[in-house]
């Protein structure tokens, strides 16, 4: 047995950093590297991080009041701004008449 080691120790070790070259190579594909997790798990902390800064649902809901209120303001002002609008455009012509 040692005799034949002897002899063929080369093809032994080939083939022996063949098997251990496919295994390496194997568990490569199958397993995640460790600093494709670290940058994953600082991208996913980021993304937790940004989340928790987000509006809650009771915030969004006082901003939706807050927007009807105002919608109804402007809604309520439309009709004095055109009133105020036509008086201006009325004084306007009323002063273009007097220079002329």
């Amino acid at each position: 047995m040692l005799e034949f080691i002897k002899n063929y120790w080369v093809q032994i070790y080939a083939t022996i950093s063949l098997v251990l070259l496919c295994a390496n190579w194997v568990l490569a594909k199958t397993y995640a590297k460790q600093d494709n997790i670290q940058r994953l798990e600082k991208r996913v902390d980021k993304l937790e991080t940004d989340v928790e800064q987000l509006p809650g649902k009771d915030e969004f809901h006082r901003l939706d009041k807050n927007l009807v209120e105002v919608n109804a303001q402007l809604k309520a002002v439309s009709p004095q701004l055109k009133s105020l609008q036509r008086m201006t455009e009325m004084l306007t012509e009323n002063e273009l008449r007097e220079k002329n």
